[in-house]
Parts: C-alpha cells; sequence; structure tokens
C-alpha cells in the first residue's frame, strides 16, 4: 500500500465517510503517485495517526476518499539528538535519517566550530515529509533551538556523548528511560565545550574506534550503536 504524507486529521468515528484532498497534497496524490479510483492509500500526518483510505473519486484538483481506518499510534520514541549544528548538506541528510530512525526531538545548538545557523524552512519540511512517507514513521520530529547544553540535558536522566576526543567506555543498556544523543559538527565540539558536555552527572561518553567522521556519518552510526545496545 502506498503512503503520502497528509495534515489531515482523523479519528475511528469518521470510518465510511468521505472527506475531501485539496491543493498541494491532492496534486501529489494525482500527479507524482498517480492514484486510481477504488486504490487505497495511506495517510500519514506526522502527529501518530495512520488512516487508511479509499479514492472515490479524483480530478484535476480534488481527490474524493472514503476512509476505512484510523489507527492512533503510541508514541514510544525513546531517543532524542542534541546536535552541534552542521552544514547544510550534512544536516538535510540527518534530518531525513533521523525520521526514518524515530528520532523524537532534535535539539539545534550552534556551537563554537558551527558554520552557520540553521532555518527549518519549507524545504527542511518537505524533506522530512518525504522521509515519513518512505518509512512509514507516524510521527514528526520536534525541532528545538537552544542556547546553552542545560537547556536540553535538564530534561534527561540518560545522556550519551560520542565524541572522537574525549575518553569513554562502552555505556550500559536501560530499558526504562529516554535517551539523548549528542553529536558535534563536522570539527568537534571545542575542548572547553568537550569537558562541559562532560562535567554533567548523566553524562556517558562513548568513545568508538573510528576515524573522524562527517556529522551525518557519525549520527548513523551513534544511533545505530544505540538501537544495537538499548
Amino acid at each position: 500500500m502506498r503512503a503520502v504524507y497528509s495534515e489531515e486529521t482523523f479519528s475511528s468515528e469518521d470510518c465510511g465517510r468521505e472527506a475531501i484532498i485539496e491543493g498541494e497534497h491532492a496534486r501529489h496524490l494525482i500527479k507524482v503517485i498517480r492514484i486510481k479510483k477504488l486504490e487505497k492509500v495511506l495517510l500519514l500526518n506526522g502527529q501518530g495517526e495512520k488512516t487508511i483510505v479509499e479514492v472515490i473519486h479524483f480530478d484535476r484538483k480534488i481527490v474524493t476518499i472514503k476512509i476505512l481506518e484510523v489507527t492512533i499510534v503510541k508514541d514510544e520514541r525513546r531517543m532524542s539528538l542534541f546536535l552541534g549544528l552542521p552544514k547544510k548538506d550534512a544536516f538535510e541528510s540527518i534530518v531525513k535519517m533521523a525520521t526514518e530512525i524515530g528520532i523524537k526531538n532534535i535539539f539545534l545548538y550552534r556551537s563554537e566550530f558551527s558554520q552557520t545557523a540553521i532555518d527549518i524552512n519549507d524545504r527542511i519540511k518537505k524533506m522530512e515529509e518525504s522521509a515519513i512517507v518512505q518509512s512509514n514513521n507516524p510521527f514528526k520530529i520536534t525541532f528545538v533551538s537552544v542556547s546553552s547544553f542545560s537547556e536540553a540535558f535538564s530534561k534527561y536522566s540518560k545522556i550519551i556523548h560520542f565524541s572522537t576526543f574525549s575518553k569513554g567506555e562502552q555505556v550500559q543498556s536501560d530499558d526504562s528511560q529516554e535517551l539523548l544523543l549528542v553529536i558535534g559538527p563536522e570539527a568537534g565540539f571545542s575542548n572547553e565545550e568537550e569537558q562541559e558536555i562532560n562535567s554533567y552527572d548523566q553524562v556517558e561518553v562513548c568513545h568508538l574506534p573510528t576515524n573522524i567522521m562527517r556529522a551525518p556519518t557519525a549520527f548513523a552510526v551513534a544511533s545505530g550503536y544505540v538501537l544495537r545496545t538499548f
């Protein structure tokens, strides 16, 4: 069953009813997905809803659907990311991967070695929506800009700092807690930032035997390690 992102919100009471999809999402269904009459489609709204619909009719601008099934997915995501802002293209790659993996929050921090600020613009949102469809992830990421480590660290009792420079050991698994992964930009965090991060009691440093990696590669390795360990 093909999936599409739609901001429409439905409930179980809507099952059996007809609804209309208009605008950009209708054009995507008609011109990109090339839906057919009576075809079943999975709608994902990024808010935890999975809605199966049947295409009743469509013309050039409007799609009429019949709602068959609405499932509300419980948000059981455990991983969030504290990210020292990398370059724009690296950030876009991280957003796509984070959506597919199921990252809950991304805290955006402009570190000493970050080259630019990041704006969550329409391009980023479109990439996230595309990744939602690709992965069938029912949830969007919450992006939070922070100006200090404490703004994010205070929310978590277990934080894993993946560092190329600080010494650390393999972290211990704990299924009961939400986790915050800490990844720096391409050049890493500064010595002062490394020291501040590691000074928090809830921070565990994980030093993996790898070469220096680009930010997207570091995120992929770190998230894979955590998913395997936890």
